[in-house]
């Protein structure tokens, strides 16, 4: 409640009273009312009782403290020694102020912020009956004018009547300028040829005074609108001005705050359009509405079943008007049931105006955060990145929409900007079109069965690359460099990557290829050449973990190299890793070797390897002028560095020996068309330990082979895996070849559009995916997606009931739930694994579990979990945290979705809306979020 330090007038207690009742919602089962006037406080009691009224009077006393009298019963006002007296009266129960609310920000203000909880939302029986057919109402509104409200009303228009001819599915829309104080559609509209004949301000008045009946009234006005239709193709949309000359917006005596005031019906003001919708038998209303707190709005802003745009800028103004009109909704919120059954509507953004400088400024992700907060959060607490009830869209600053005169004028000008890119993303869910008869969903739960099968079976099979049972190979832009560098050259790179982004894929499916040519062939689509010249591809070092199977491949490769060797006379000895691996082992615990000598070190055991006396080799040169000499090319492949040098953190040793391996990439660009070609796959964390000082300079040398994941590889990733799995008529031959939209299309055969029906305000399904397996960064790995859908799909078939997979199977393999639970088991698989793979994360988990539920809650301070620069540093690498000094420069920590269901942390409330912040920032550049 508010609290109030001093009382000057009448109308100060009046507030007061209105703020501790609920405006009346909440007055107490004793009073039927409690009213204030400028001569007294009317206190009506439901019978004469010295017990009720003393009661009331014990709870007056609690309420207004000092400013209480006790003799003659009254409030101090505190100017001067006036007071307000209160006076009881008996009223029969009858006379008790029936429980409601009109939609005015006077009112509306005063409903306890406690009602905006699940449970009291569902009890708001004063909340308007929901439309059971169409027209569907849309308005839209800003709190502060020139911020583009109109043409993002008139991008959706035209959004929706392209989206309509697209499809070939007619409809009628009529638009209403409701501004009636500076209406700018109106204005735009006399440029027309078709003139209306009736006004937004006639209807109010028919509707509020006339004698005739409803229906009759409806008739009338639909009969002159239909006079000046506008055509587009085969649909139409009339238009209703705000007045047809502008003296008439001088004499307004009936506003729509007018009809909402009718005591039988406060929203008749929506309801009336509806009814002018109906007769007109369109299927959309849009309502362009008056800027500012204005109570010519408020009847359709407060009306849940009205479809919101709030537009706005970053500006201070705009921001703090919006955010206050959001929280005023709040506290008219519909229940999160009713706004999933679109009985009412949660409303939208659209932040206008933005620029790429912009963007970067606090200013940015303060507006975020403010309007995230501003109004009622999900109930759903499966995720932090899962369903808002706030939408939020964003539009870029368009120089060319500056001036707009016309209807023509502005839909020309629209076209080419991120007006109607958000529009056309709206309209293609508000009209569906029909799926693509090439990517039919299954037909029935058998068959639905046996794909999620076949798609859990191959994920399993590529979700560890460890295992060598994946043949097939997706080309990502890092192996189309690669490969194109390296087509006519025996390759010198290092490429780097987080643990699971593919390091050992890449390395098996190199080793795979046997000849580097094979590999360059495979990458680049093209048939094998006829040439009798081979590069030898020679694995060198390897994981320690991998398979049998993918053992044979690598064994393979290093036999074709023997047996090459022993076509030219030179019988090598055979290769065994393990010796290779223990002399590396040994060969750190010597405190004497500096890097000079691992240079010497690593040059003597590839030479020895090839079937040279390692002890008169001294450079590259010499292992070049053999090699040449045997008219032979081999490439060494190195992998699993990470098995081999453990301490690379503390051991000085092991950061020479990586040091002066990853410098012989760059020695052999000294030579003249080398026989000689080395790949080094690295983890990334490594480059901090080898080159603290220059990590950055180091990474831009082999940026282009980095094996980074973005969206739009991911959407290839997923595409690739269903076209391994034979699923939505996935074609591998396609994957590279289509857009990102036309993807993200077929994809919604396999996971939806959205986490919900296409028209709900769920995420974007591939949205959602890629924001919940990425970090802070926006960084991604290639076994997160895979591991993701295996686990998708097992949900989907071993709790099927559960995840009500048959309700969702006539159009999409995997359900919204069984997306949903996905991402537990796949976080907690990905905290187990890098325990193991990381010792100073393992230590930090393992104190995590003398941690309480409360205490394991982000965000948190460095302090909370004792936490030391050195720990952070490493977490913040892994992508496990994220620093954030926020608003008000206050550093805290975050754990992004895949980790910290398997940490086991929990969100803060009010911490949600700083995620979504922090993740559109980090992803937006994708164009998701």
């Amino acid at each position: 409640m508010r609290h109030r330090l001093k009382f000057l007038t009448w109308l100060d207690i009046q507030r007061f009273i209105r703020d501790f009742q609920d405006n009346g919602l909440s007055i107490p089962e004793e009073i039927t009312r409690m009213q204030c006037f400028s001569d007294a406080i009317e206190v009506g009691l439901i019978e004469e009782s010295i017990a009720i009224k003393d009661k009331i009077i014990l709870r007056l006393k609690e309420l207004f403290g000092e400013w209480f009298i006790e003799n003659p019963h009254g409030i101090r006002l505190d100017i001067g020694d006036s007071y307000l007296p209160i006076e009881f009266l008996e009223d029969n129960d009858q006379h008790r102020k029936k429980k409601g609310i009109h939609p005015f920000w006077d009112e509306v203000r005063y409903l306890s912020p406690e009602s905006g909880d699940e449970s009291s939302r569902t009890e708001k029986e004063y909340l308007p009956e929901p439309f059971l057919s169409k027209p569907e109402v849309f308005a839209f509104y800003s709190f502060k004018g020139g911020v583009g409200r109109t043409l993002n009303l008139t991008a959706h228009l035209f959004a929706l009547l392209e989206r309509s001819r697209e499809i070939d599915q007619p409809i009628k829309i009529l638009v209403v300028d409701a501004d009636l104080e500076a209406p700018g559609l109106t204005y735009w509209d006399r440029l027309e040829n078709q003139i209306p004949e009736v006004s937004f301000i006639d209807f109010l008045e028919s509707y509020h005074y006339s004698q005739a009946s409803e229906d009759e009234i409806m008739s009338v006005f639909a009969q002159e609108i239909q006079k000046s239709p506008r055509n587009f193709g085969k649909s139409t949309f009339y238009f209703l001005p705000a007045c047809l000359e502008d003296e008439q917006l001088l004499d307004t005596p009936v506003l729509p705050e007018n009809i909402a005031r009718r005591l039988e019906n406060p929203w008749a003001c929506v309801n009336s359009l509806h009814q002018l919708g109906e007769k007109l038998q369109v299927e959309y209303i849009f309502i362009d509405l008056r800027a500012g707190l204005s109570e010519i709005s408020s009847p359709f802003i407060f009306d849940p079943r009205v479809q919101k745009f709030f537009v706005t800028s970053v500006s201070e103004q705009s921001v703090s008007g919006t955010s206050l009109v959001l929280r005023q909704i709040s506290n008219l919120a519909p229940c999160e049931s009713d706004v999933k059954t679109e009985k009412y509507f949660d409303p939208s953004v659209i932040i206008n105006f933005l620029t790429p400088e912009l963007k970067q400024l606090p200013v940015y992700s303060d507006t975020l955060e403010r309007l995230e907060s501003a109004y009622v959060q999900s109930s759903v607490s499966e995720g932090e990145l899962d369903t808002k009830r706030l939408d939020i869209q964003e539009t870029e600053f368009a120089q060319e929409l500056l001036y707009v005169n016309s209807w023509a004028d502005a839909q020309s000008k629209i076209q080419s900007t991120t007006l109607m890119r958000v529009a056309k993303e709206w309209a293609s869910n508000q009209l569906s079109k029909e799926l693509n008869q090439n990517i039919s969903p299954p037909e029935n739960s058998n068959e639905s069965s046996d794909s999620l099968r076949k798609l859990r079976d191959i994920c399993q099979k590529y979700e560890f690359a460890e295992s060598g049972k994946g043949e097939k190979l997706l080309v990502t832009e890092p192996l189309k460099h690669l490969a194109t560098t390296f087509k006519d050259e025996l390759p010198r790179v290092v490429s780097i990557g987080a643990k699971g982004s593919g390091k050992t894929f890449t390395y098996l499916q190199i080793a795979r290829s046997v000849y580097w040519e094979n590999f360059v062939n495979r990458v680049s689509g093209e048939e094998s050449a006829n040439n009798e010249s081979h590069t030898y591809i020679f694995p060198f070092l390897e994981s320690i973990n991998i398979a049998d199977e993918a053992r044979d491949i690598i064994n393979k490769a290093r036999n074709t190299v023997k047996q090459a060797f022993f076509d030219k006379g030179i019988n090598l000895k055979d290769f065994i890793y393990s010796d290779i691996h223990d002399h590396i082992i040994e060969t750190i615990t010597i405190d004497s070797f500096n890097e000079s000598s691992w240079n010497k070190f690593w040059i003597k055991i590839i030479s020895e390897s090839l079937g040279m006396n390692g002890d008169n080799i001294n450079s590259l040169s010499d292992i070049n002028l053999y090699l040449k000499n045997l008219d032979v090319k081999i490439t060494l492949a190195f992998d699993g560095l990470e098995d081999i040098f453990t301490l690379i953190s503390s051991n000085i040793q092991s950061q020479n020996a990586l040091r002066a391996l990853l410098d012989l990439p760059r020695r052999l660009n000294e030579l003249r068309q080398p026989s000689l070609g080395i790949i080094i796959l690295l983890r990334r964390d490594f480059l901090r330990y080898i080159y603290p000082q220059n990590i950055g300079q180091f990474e831009s040398l082999y940026r282009q082979y980095d094996l980074q994941w973005n969206a739009d590889s991911f959407l290839r990733l997923v595409y690739w895996i269903c076209s391994q799995s034979q699923l939505i008529d996935a074609h591998e031959n396609e994957v590279y070849n289509l857009s990102r939209e036309q993807l993200a299309e077929k994809l919604e055969t396999l996971w939806g559009k959205k986490l919900g029906a296409d028209k709900s305000k769920e995420a974007y399904t591939q949205n959602w995916i890629f924001a919940a397996l990425t970090d802070f960064k926006g960084r991604l790995q290639a076994r997160d997606i895979v591991r993701f859908l295996f686990y998708s799909a097992n949900e989907a078939i071993e709790n099927s009931r559960e995840v009500q997979s048959e309700k969702w199977n006539s159009s999409r393999l995997l359900s919204p739930q069984a997306i949903r639970r996905a991402l537990e088991p796949c976080s907690k698989k990905k905290v187990d694994e890098a325990t193991q793979e990381y010792p100073d994360f393992k230590g930090w988990v393992e104190g995590l579990s003398n941690l309480s539920s409360d205490q394991k809650q982000v965000p948190f301070k460095s302090e909370d979990l004792n936490l030391n620069q050195a720990t952070v540093r490493i977490l913040e690498e892994m992508g496990v945290l994220y620093e954030d000094k926020g608003k008000n420069n206050v550093t805290e920590f975050y754990i992004p979705e895949i980790y910290r269901a398997g940490l086991g942390f929990s969100s803060k409330k009010g911490a949600r809306p700083r995620v979504l912040v922090l993740k559109k920032k980090a992803l937006g550049a994708s164009g998701i979020l």
